[in-house]
């Protein structure tokens, strides 16, 4: 038979102690304390602490108030934070252009003469995005076996429209026609516009402008990406 006083010790084993007042506050830091828990300081925080924990701003400037140092440092690292941030933004920038255009021949080696006859094919059955894709890489083909323009791997339609109006004499808006074909070809290649019989007839008229467009003295073999609109 179980005594009352073993009958206690043995319930009381089963069940925990009841942490006292400064065991729960610990407790209770220490889980707060967790990085779960804490606020992420923004940029100008962190950049902050950085320079407390690196730099003593007191002796930036040997003889001059304190004040003055600190002044000096912050307008530094805010400089130099936005001179990174404009570098990065300059690329991104660079890799979105180069991606919002296409690659213009992607492999294909047909010439001038074949290019064009394609895109006539193409007109004649009324299809109008080949015609017109065909009769873009066909002018840009044509300045290449004229060694006006030198075609390189990976190439973009607008890069093409740039080096093009290099390599031309800008006669009535030659250059400005070239960079709109290159927007229009990336349209076309893209799906966001539905080609029709007067872009290819466009395109046509521009590939005979080329063809009797006079050279520069000089065509400067450049990768730029160009920009323009079809009106």
């Amino acid at each position: 038979m179980l005594t009352p006083i073993v009958l206690t010790a043995l319930l009381g084993a089963g069940v925990p102690a009841t942490p006292d007042a400064e065991e729960a506050r610990e407790s209770a830091q220490r889980e707060l304390s967790r990085p779960v828990y804490q606020e992420r300081l923004s940029l100008w925080a962190r950049l902050w602490t950085w320079i407390q924990e690196h730099i003593d701003p007191s002796r930036v400037v040997p003889g001059a108030p304190a004040w003055l140092s600190v002044l000096i440092v912050v307008v530094a690292a805010v400089v130099l934070l936005a001179v990174a941030l404009l570098l990065l933004r300059r690329v991104t920038l660079g890799r979105r252009a180069r991606v919002s255009s296409q690659v213009l021949f992607e492999g294909d080696d047909r010439d001038a003469d074949a290019l064009t006859r394609d895109a006539d094919a193409a007109a004649a059955r009324q299809d109008w995005a080949a015609a017109v894709v065909d009769r873009f890489r066909a002018i840009i083909r044509s300045l290449d076996e004229r060694a006006l323009v030198e075609d390189y791997p990976g190439m973009t339609a607008q890069e093409a429209g740039t080096l093009a109006s290099h390599a031309l004499v800008d006669d009535q808006g030659l250059h400005a026609s070239l960079h709109q074909a290159a927007v229009l070809f990336d349209a076309v290649r893209y799906g966001r516009v539905l080609s029709t019989g007067q872009q290819d007839e466009w395109m046509r008229l521009l590939a005979e402008r080329v063809a009797s467009a006079a050279p520069r003295s000089s065509a400067p073999q450049a990768t730029v990406g160009g920009r323009g609109e079809f009106l």
